[in-house]
């Protein structure tokens, strides 16, 4: 029998999200990105998350293997976007980030069934407008995106750094 669900996640779920997001820094740097690589996503963001009830958890068989947030506030960092555009600036939107799947279970599509199940929240909170940002070297979660069917919209800068250069993607429904 095969279990997978998503909840919001709780105080007592960091120490398990913590290796989640361990492996998944562990996974980037394979690939020789920067992403990640530089302390964030940090112990205080990850914190706030929960704090603000916008950190949601992948449950598989009773095993807590994927993490994400659903930021429903604005995106400072989305404010200028180079080479490209949003195709929706007048409504809201929600963003995705932390997206994260542990070790020994990637390749099964879970980021896939985390990322759909936060189009469900999302939706279910009025939101109909999605974002996403990745570095141009994480090719994994730009296929996933794509695959979902967000669509490339330009260049964002997370930070000062050439480092915080990321892709921006957008999904309307």
């Amino acid at each position: 029998m095969f279990n997978v669900f998503v909840r919001q996640a709780q105080k007592e779920d960091l120490t398990q999200i913590i290796k989640v997001i361990n492996d998944a820094k562990k996974l980037i740097k394979g690939t020789g990105s920067p992403q990640w690589q530089d302390g964030e996503p940090s112990l205080q963001v990850l914190e706030e998350d929960l704090e603000l009830g916008r950190g949601y958890v992948l449950i598989v068989n009773g095993d807590l293997v994927g993490y994400t947030c659903l930021m429903q506030t604005d995106d400072p960092h989305y404010e200028v976007i180079q080479d490209g555009s949003w195709n929706n600036t007048t409504d809201k939107y929600a963003t995705l980030h932390r997206v994260a799947i542990k070790d020994g279970y990637r390749g099964k599509h879970l980021s896939d069934f985390l990322m759909s199940n936060m189009f469900t929240i999302g939706y279910g909170l009025g939101f109909r407008n999605f974002r996403i940002d990745t570095h141009e070297m994480n090719k994994g979660m730009q296929h996933v995106s794509e695959k979902l069917g967000f669509k490339y919209r330009g260049i964002i800068y997370v930070g000062p750094k050439e480092d915080d250069r990321r892709v921006a993607y957008e999904l309307n429904m």
